[in-house]
């Protein structure tokens, strides 16, 4: 399962998905088209905001640099209410939608 199979659930929560991908615009517009998701990707080339989350640790994956596969839940007030950082790239390393619809404020 993925997340675009259920944002459904998360706009009924009020909740809003934004991925932050530390790569340039471009780059970011063209994966989000290629994956057809209803929600937002932000571009973060120089890597500011993930090392904001402290998820800026370089991966080499496909023969460039990534980011630590990382989901947070920040509430309407800017407090982090959850967060996963996973340890590489490993699908397994991620959290599930159904993890992150758990751990949603109520």
């Amino acid at each position: 399962m993925q997340l675009q199979d259920v944002y459904q659930q998360f706009v009924q929560r009020d909740t809003e998905i934004l991925v932050i991908d530390p790569q340039e615009t471009f780059r970011v517009t063209d994966w989000q088209q290629k994956l057809k998701t209803p929600f937002r990707f932000l571009a973060d080339p120089t890597a500011w905001v993930c090392a904001q989350y402290g998820v800026a640790k370089q991966l080499v994956v496909h023969e460039e640099w990534v980011n630590l596969p990382a989901a947070f839940i920040v509430d309407k007030n800017g407090i982090l209410r959850y967060a996963r950082v996973g340890r590489g790239w490993p699908v397994s390393e991620r959290a599930t939608p159904d993890e992150l619809l758990e751990n949603l404020p109520r």
